[in-house]
């Protein structure tokens, strides 16, 4: 037996030279690095859309201010029930004064009726939100004052200025409820 010998293919299995094979031409050459580039650029231009289309999700996660009221659905479903339910406490004249209290973290709330007399013994809450901050809406109970009638006071931190949407639920004492939303201005100066 002969020993065979490998040798180098010097031609393509029609007979044509490599030597003559376009993928050796220089112009051949620069055509596949045209196309690497064109397709490195398209798919670097979809990796920035992606990127983009992240961050902007990201954000509208993270961000607290993106976010709806607690029970929005149901206070949109029910809008006529808190129609009716301001109109009622328009119709008792009670007016409320927000201010900053003394001691910190809390908010003073003075309840006067229709004739200027304070409204003592009355139950509720306050509810409270930042404009920019809608996920940290906060509600806490009213706590009536004992040295001052018709005063109340909402362990609630007013830790930032700007607008605020507060909303008073009050019952006064003979069962008439009072239900009271503002926008509240707060300036630390």
């Amino acid at each position: 037996m002969q020993d065979a010998k490998i040798q180098p293919q010097t031609q393509t299995s029609s007979g044509i030279p490599l030597s003559k094979t376009i993928s050796n031409f220089p112009e051949a050459i620069s055509e596949k690095k045209s196309a690497l580039l064109w397709a490195m650029f398209i798919f670097g231009l979809i990796a920035i859309n992606l990127s983009i289309a992240g961050y902007a999700l990201a954000v509208a996660i993270g961000d607290q201010s993106f976010r709806p009221l607690p029970d929005y659905s149901a206070q949109a479903v029910d809008w006529q029930v808190h129609k009716d339910l301001i109109t009622k406490s328009n119709r008792l004249g009670w007016n409320i004064l927000f201010e900053h209290s003394k001691s910190p973290n809390e908010l003073k709330i003075v309840i006067t009726d229709i004739k200027g007399r304070p409204v003592k013994g009355g139950t509720g809450a306050l509810m409270a939100f930042h404009f920019t901050r809608v996920a940290e809406h906060r509600k806490v109970p009213l706590i009536e004052s004992t040295e001052e009638s018709g005063v109340y006071y909402a362990k609630i931190p007013i830790d930032r200025e700007g607008k605020w949407q507060v909303s008073l639920d009050v019952v006064g004492p003979q069962g008439e409820r009072y239900f009271a939303e503002r926008i509240v201005d707060w300036s630390f100066r």
